[in-house]
């Protein structure tokens, strides 16, 4: 990324998440593919990301999703690397993962570590993150770069998301994360409704590794339903009862963000992703709702990325 004094060089995507849920099987099962594609479309953004309902067959899903003038900007993997002796089968398995995302096109795999996490341990779902240990630290973060060096052969680039209800969610676990990885091998992706919800201010993240951040998930969050989580409220809980939401529809300041990321010629992908309750919060309604108001973060509609006939 270079510094940028004109148009915003990045694109948009949106996340069929916010159709079709990948951990809440209820919410949205009835999207088909095609009804979520459409909706994309029809709103005007270039690209999305995977979803539960897609193939994963490269050959099969490429055509389907560039007949709609969609191209994948990545696709979640899970690793398990805090105990090395998962390493053979994770790495395999992540491996597989990026192999899929490099024959569709994409330069970045959205990654994250699942062990202690509340609901992606190999041990099963708990109510609360098991910490991990120095030495499980030292394991994790020699295990993503790994990763990250399988990936960059492949021509993607490992992107880390921090995530709540998993050992990497607070602004320290963040700065720690980035101190032991390599920075040749493991980059950021900034999911701004995670980072928030977590305490942190996603502008002051993105001034502090922007050198590092190849990916962006922009969400919005409600401090209400926020303060529930910390007070014990499980995450899928939260998200049932509207932890996230798009931009503009929270309390975020995305103007400040997108200002951050033009000056700094930021080049990736905004992913518009805010999962809830698509009955609660039509996808189509919601996702042209953030696109009119990040429209309204900058001078002009170019600015991102979207044309006059995208939101009016």
């Amino acid at each position: 990324m270079t510094p940028n004094a004109g148009k915003p060089l990045w694109k948009i995507a949106a996340s069929p998440i916010n159709w079709c849920n990948d951990d809440l099987l209820d919410l949205g099962d009835e999207y088909s593919v095609e009804s979520i594609w459409q909706d994309m479309a029809q709103a005007g953004v270039a690209g999305t990301e995977m979803g539960r309902k897609y193939s994963h067959q490269a050959a099969e899903l490429r055509p389907q999703l560039e007949a709609y003038g969609l191209a994948l900007a990545s696709g979640w993997g899970t690793v398990h690397l805090a105990d090395r002796r998962n390493w053979t089968a994770s790495l395999a398995a992540y491996e597989r993962h990026v192999e899929f995302l490099a024959a569709m096109g994409c330069a970045v795999a959205v990654t994250c570590e699942g062990s202690g996490s509340v609901h992606w341990d190999r041990g099963g779902d708990r109510s609360q993150v098991v910490r991990w240990d120095d030495e499980a630290w030292k394991t994790v973060a020699l295990g993503l770069n790994e990763a990250g060096k399988r990936a960059q052969a492949l021509g993607v680039r490992l992107v880390y998301h921090p995530h709540l209800g998993t050992n990497i969610e607070q602004l320290s676990a963040i700065d720690r994360l980035m101190e032991t990885t390599d920075p040749d091998w493991v980059g950021l992706c900034l999911d701004t409704g995670h980072v928030a919800a977590s305490g942190a201010d996603p502008m002051a993240v993105w001034a502090r590794y922007h050198d590092r951040i190849d990916h962006l998930h922009l969400k919005d969050i409600r401090p209400p339903v926020v303060q529930r989580f910390y007070q014990g409220l499980g995450f899928l809980d939260g998200v049932r009862q509207g932890l996230f939401t798009v931009p503009g529809d929270g309390v975020i300041d995305f103007r400040s963000l997108l200002q951050g990321l033009q000056s700094q010629g930021y080049d990736g992908w905004l992913v518009i992703e805010a999962e809830q309750d698509p009955a609660l919060a039509p996808p189509r309604t919601a996702l042209e709702k953030a696109l009119s108001y990040l429209r309204t973060c900058t001078e002009a509609a170019s600015a991102v990325g979207i044309s006059d006939e995208v939101v009016r």
